[in-house]
């Protein structure tokens, strides 16, 4: 349960710098939606997909607001 504890801050500090809590969230939301995206195209099943640029992009939002709703400061 520590790393939620870590993930529950607004700002991490990484040295001197302050990262935003979204970023990271962000963050992990598109690496996410990459990992999905990428075992779609493992299995071809992103054919049935009409815009696969537009699906990935939908993906990443999905995936930023689960992470920010589950990990939320």
């Amino acid at each position: 349960m520590a790393i939620l504890d870590y993930f529950r801050t607004p700002e991490f500090q990484i040295g001197d710098f302050l990262m935003p809590w979204g970023m990271i969230i962000s963050s992990l939301g598109f690496l996410a939606a990459w990992i999905v995206v990428l075992e779609l195209e493992r299995r071809a099943l992103t054919r049935h997909i009409w815009h696969v640029p537009l699906f990935f992009v939908a993906l990443a939002v999905f995936f930023g607001c689960l992470f920010g709703v589950i990990l939320a400061p």
